[in-house]
């Protein structure tokens, strides 16, 4: 018997964790327009999460898990998987990681991300995923 391995998707969604105004966690892949952290999926997708210049340049990396999901149990999101990430001329590890996101079944999921600082502090985050139920 020869088993299907779905092929990656090609649509990829950037998520680029930074600071907004010096006080938000925000999405600032596009840094004129940051967005918040909340994603709305609604199709088969990569998602792709780097840290921001901002954060590399102050020592901040994701932890070893760096994130997981609330009420999935393995349906709609991927185990993570790193990424090189070269950052002036330096590949930076634990700094850039991507998430399949298979749109198997819909609700409202919360993803949580887990970063360190440089003294090592564990930062965490909880945003949500809408996949078109709403709130």
């Amino acid at each position: 018997m020869i088993s299907k391995i779905a092929s990656p998707p090609d649509k990829i969604v950037y998520i680029t964790v930074g600071f907004s105004d010096g006080l938000n966690f925000m999405n600032v892949y596009d840094p004129a327009k940051p967005t918040r952290l909340k994603l709305d999926l609604t199709e088969r997708c990569i998602i792709e999460f780097t840290l921001s210049d901002q954060f590399l340049e102050a020592g901040w990396h994701f932890q070893s898990v760096p994130i997981t999901f609330q009420n999935d149990w393995g349906f709609n999101f991927s185990s993570f998987y790193w990424q090189d990430n070269e950052y002036q001329g330096e590949i930076l590890p634990y700094s850039k990681f991507r998430v399949i996101y298979e749109n198997e079944r819909m609700g409202v999921f919360i993803y949580s991300l887990f970063m360190r600082d440089r003294l090592g502090q564990p930062i965490d985050l909880d945003p949500k995923i809408e996949n078109g139920v709403g709130d």
